[in-house]
């Protein structure tokens, strides 16, 4: 009887010491992939923040209409007259019968 108590206290021993082998591993990995995700994101952060700024870091300039649009309104001032609506094509009538 006095072995198999021994057996069973070494077996328990042994599985008792392989769980917190086992249990480090784990450990040692959530630690490994914690870091590296924290690596990603960061380096992630820094690219964003360098390539894609929120707002406009030169002077802005004022909204201006092109100069040949200019160049054309001077023109058709300069002719006088006035301007006429568009032309557009009759109305459709339909009959019914």
């Amino acid at each position: 009887m006095a072995k198999n108590r021994n057996a069973k206290n070494s077996r328990a021993t042994k599985d008792a010491s392989r769980m917190e082998r086992a249990r480090a591993r784990a450990r040692g990995a959530k630690a490994v992939i914690a870091s590296g995700t924290l690596l990603v994101f960061g380096v992630a952060f820094i690219g964003a923040k360098m390539h894609a700024p929120g707002h406009a870091k030169g002077t802005t300039k004022p909204l201006d209409a092109p100069k040949s649009f200019k160049r054309a309104v001077k023109r058709s001032i300069a002719q006088g007259g006035h301007i006429e609506p568009a032309v557009q094509p009759p109305p459709i009538a339909t009959s019914t019968s």
